[in-house]
């Protein structure tokens, strides 16, 4: 039931799938037996193993997934920081302890519904059947094959059985759902007073001891952090492309053979008038037939130029089909007669025709010089890196590599992990700078690290020739930093004194709205606050003002603001349980409702067959995901 409660305060975030029935283990003993395994096995959970091929197939799709989330390609540090190898194996562990249990209760599939449920699968349609290819295709782009994925499915499906007979009937209480309803749906009104830290004014000049108290408390707040200095190579097609091998037959070549990308489309100018009925537009096109202009039919409709002008389009930008064809089939300045548009019926005119033309060559020479040096500089990226490596295996250094093979090779001297050097100033133009110096600070001075990949194109090689250790600084090498951070601190402890002043004034039965004037401060209204939506309210202010009742008094810290808060009217919801609204809310916890029986019930097996861990094969396949 507490899971249930802290579901429904974080508004609903743990949206549990059951098909896929991931149970959360928050702590799990990594450091518990380490014998008796069956080979490749990263766990044994009961009499079910968990093979280490399956476990680095997750863990890499993980991996994948928050590294692109996240723009950056996760190291072995970022990964384990971030918890995945844990989550990954607890969540393999939940599901073969279900597993093992279905197996004791004897469950299972028959190939023929198994089939069809892999048939129906959506990742696996196409034009609204199943299509083999389609299944390959999602198979390999997540690294595995049919023979794993259809023993992976089987389990997933028995699992799934298993879950509907024990908790598919799981239902929450009308007394539980009224009181998720009045948490949820109820509505305050709440005063408030906002003391920001920039209205205190300015601070004076901390005395010496002050300064000297405060610097040795806060000490290692400006510790000098740890330096690295390094040598980096890089290889990318642009350090290697050569336009001068790049000949004009070489450029009179590609020109011709894809010719059509350098053809100008043609260009119609193209004007339309939309009629509100199919009668109208014939009235019209009669008139124009007599003898009247397109002009005039503007005229009639009170239509100026622009609003029946629409430039200069290719075919294919016409988005109107039948539009697209007329427009194209008439001559400069020609009119249509009435056209069944999918707006409706259309007058149209070709006001000026752009034939169209093909770029010359001697134009484009030079581009295309440029870009085939750079088709065949990316495809010689990779023999390069071969050449890289041979060399780094003959002992050569990076700089003797960089001028053999012509190679750019940069010094960085002194940089901190977050990319800041001794003096103070940033760099923000290192190659793959948010992957490259986290690995910089886990190798070692003239240890060959591997490379580090540059945006899926080319790799950068880096060799560590010195450390300069973390150290504690002297107030005098900080002085001016130390100063402003006494003053911060001494404005945040202000507020905060004047915060409680207020707050003690108010509990000891003053109006916070006369607090208010009294100071020349001002009271704010924030109304229909709700645990989900505070308006005007930081999150931190909304918690305090549903800790208690109707005037309740509270103080809440956001940022450099301080709030005083009053509690000025509760709005219980209505509650119907058979309310449409709430079906959502009902669906939602009885789902949590089987996922806490099915968690807890899971907890328990696991504890009664016991599991092991293959720590040191767990760790292998984690530094090898990387």
């Amino acid at each position: 039931m507490m899971e249930i409660m802290r579901s429904m305060a974080s508004g609903f975030v743990a949206k549990i799938l059951m098909g896929l029935l991931v149970l959360s283990f928050a702590v799990w003993g990594i450091a518990d037996i380490f014998t008796n395994f069956g080979q490749g096995a990263v766990a044994t959970v009961g009499k079910t193993e968990i093979d280490a091929r399956d476990y680095q197939s997750e863990l890499i799709l993980e991996v994948n997934a928050l590294s692109n989330q996240l723009g950056q390609r996760l190291t072995t540090s970022q990964t384990a920081a971030f918890g995945l190898p844990n989550q990954v194996l607890g969540r393999m562990i939940s599901e073969a302890t279900l597993n093992d249990m279905a197996t004791s209760f004897n469950l299972g599939l028959s190939p023929t519904v198994l089939a069809k449920e892999i048939s129906t699968e959506p990742a696996f349609q196409s034009l609204g059947k199943f299509d083999r290819n389609q299944m390959n295709l999602v198979l390999r782009n997540a690294g595995t094959t049919e023979d794993r994925y259809v023993l992976t499915r089987e389990a997933l499906e028995t699992r799934r059985q298993l879950a509907a007979a024990l908790t598919g009937k799981s239902t929450i209480p009308t007394a539980a759902l009224k009181a998720f309803n009045g948490f949820t749906f109820e509505k305050r009104d709440v005063n408030y007073i906002a003391l920001k830290e920039e209205a205190i004014g300015d601070i004076e000049e901390p005395s010496d001891d002050a300064l000297n108290k405060y610097f040795e408390e806060k000490k290692i707040a400006f510790r000098a952090p740890e330096y690295r200095s390094f040598e980096i190579l890089k290889l990318e097609p642009g350090d290697i492309i050569d336009t001068e091998s790049v000949t004009d037959e070489d450029a009179k070549i590609f020109y011709e053979t894809a010719a059509s990308r350098f053809v100008q489309p043609e260009k119609r100018q193209m004007q339309q008038i939309l009629f509100n009925s199919e009668e109208e537009a014939k009235a019209a096109a009669d008139k124009i037939a007599a003898g009247a202009s397109y002009e005039d039919i503007m005229a009639e409709r009170n239509l100026a130029e622009a609003d029946v002008d629409f430039g200069l389009l290719t075919k294919e930008e016409i988005t109107d089909p039948a539009a697209a064809e007329e427009i194209y089939s008439l001559e400069e300045g020609q009119i249509s007669g009435v056209i069944k548009g999918r707006f409706g019926s259309l007058l149209l005119r070709t006001a000026k025709i752009v034939p169209s033309q093909a770029s010359p060559f001697e134009e484009l020479k030079e581009q295309l010089k440029a870009e085939i040096a750079a088709q065949r500089a990316t495809g010689e990226v990779l023999d390069v890196f071969d050449k890289v490596e041979d060399e780094r295996a003959g002992g050569s250094t990076l700089k003797e590599i960089a001028n053999k093979l012509n190679l750019p090779l940069r010094t960085v001297n002194s940089i901190s992990k977050v990319g800041e050097l001794q003096n103070g100033d940033k760099v923000t133009d290192l190659p793959e700078q948010e992957q490259l110096l986290p690995s910089v600070f886990e190798s070692d001075i003239d240890f060959e690290a591997d490379p580090v990949e540059i945006d899926n194109s080319g790799f950068a090689w880096f060799i560590v020739t010195d450390i300069v250790n973390s150290r504690d600084r002297t107030i005098d090498e900080v002085k001016d930093d130390v100063i402003a951070a006494w003053k911060k601190d001494e404005l945040t402890k202000r507020n905060a004194a004047l915060s409680a002043e207020i707050l003690k004034e108010v509990k000891g039965g003053k109006s916070l709205e006369a607090v208010a004037t009294e100071r020349g401060l001002t009271m704010e209204t924030a109304t229909d606050v709700t645990r989900q939506a505070g308006g005007a309210l930081p999150a931190s202010a909304v918690q305090q003002a549903f800790n208690g009742p109707l005037a309740y008094k509270a103080s809440a810290v956001d940022g450099d603001t301080q709030y005083i808060l009053e509690v000025a009217k509760v709005t219980e919801p209505e509650f119907d349980a058979d309310a449409l609204q709430l079906n959502a809310l009902r669906q939602n916890l009885d789902t949590n409702v089987g996922t806490d029986m099915l968690s807890q019930l899971s907890s328990t097996v696991l504890s009664d067959i016991g599991y092991t861990i293959n720590e040191a094969l767990m760790q292998q396949i984690v530094n090898g995901t990387n």
